[in-house]
């Protein structure tokens, strides 16, 4: 039995700047088609880092996710989230040690959202690309702020997005066919997303309007790894 390991990073360049790394990740496509998505987050200012891995099945519904913030040089703790049928488990441990445990509802097509970037094209999993009409996502989140800051709980944070058709797409990590979305976020953002292949990796992600508009966030590089597995 074989599996694919996708490995590479996303660059960010800011209105006025130059392409600097942002976001290393590491993928695979387990056997029985679930997918580990590993991810490696330093803000551009250096102040924030962000350690998240996340599994999804083969229908992209979510089945775990953790994710540990750092900020400032300072622990800001860590989240373990677990769905279990209709509901989310949510655990969040504190740099002090306290544990703090919630429970809540886990609707069909809802994602989990720890303020990574290149899950912002898996926040399109579920969309209907037959029909360019404006569709409901719904992202739980660690942070009901923009840049994720904070760590906990979070909650559910409903926007729209369309599905925009198919564009090729020249990267600094290559040429690939992508799919188009534009979203309207809840932060008052308007972002335009590009995914490309089976497994809806993020190619490009432009911030069409609101805060820091014209910054774009793409696929730098990437590389595949078909690995055998041997049970």
């Amino acid at each position: 039995m074989s599996f694919d390991i996708y490995e590479g990073h996303i660059l960010i360049t800011e209105p006025s700047g130059s392409p600097q790394m942002y976001e290393r990740f590491l993928l695979t496509a387990n056997p029985g088609g679930s997918r580990t998505l590993r991810t490696v987050t330093q803000s551009p200012k250096g102040d924030l880092l962000r350690d998240v891995t996340q599994t999804v099945a083969a229908d992209w519904r979510p089945i775990e996710c953790l994710g540990r913030l750092f900020y400032k040089g300072e622990p800001k703790g860590s989240v373990l989230r677990r769905l279990t049928g209709d509901r989310l488990h949510s655990y969040v441990f504190a740099p002090d040690g306290d544990v703090d445990y919630a429970e809540f509802d886990a609707p069909p097509h809802m994602t989990i959202g720890f303020h990574i970037i290149i899950h912002d094209s898996w926040k399109m999993c579920f969309m209907d690309t037959s029909t360019n009409e404006m569709q409901k996502i719904l992202p739980h989140s660690v942070s009901n702020t923009w840049n994720g800051r904070t760590l906990g709980h979070g909650e559910k944070i409903p926007s729209e997005a369309r599905y925009d058709g198919t564009e090729t797409l020249d990267l600094p990590a290559g040429r690939f066919d992508c799919e188009r979305f534009i979203w309207a976020t809840s932060f008052g953002k308007e972002l335009h997303v590009w995914r490309t292949g089976p497994h809806h990796m993020l190619a490009r992600m432009l911030v069409s309007s609101g805060d820091k508009e014209g910054s774009v966030y793409e696929l730098g590089a990437m590389t595949k790894t078909a690995t055998t597995w041997n049970p």
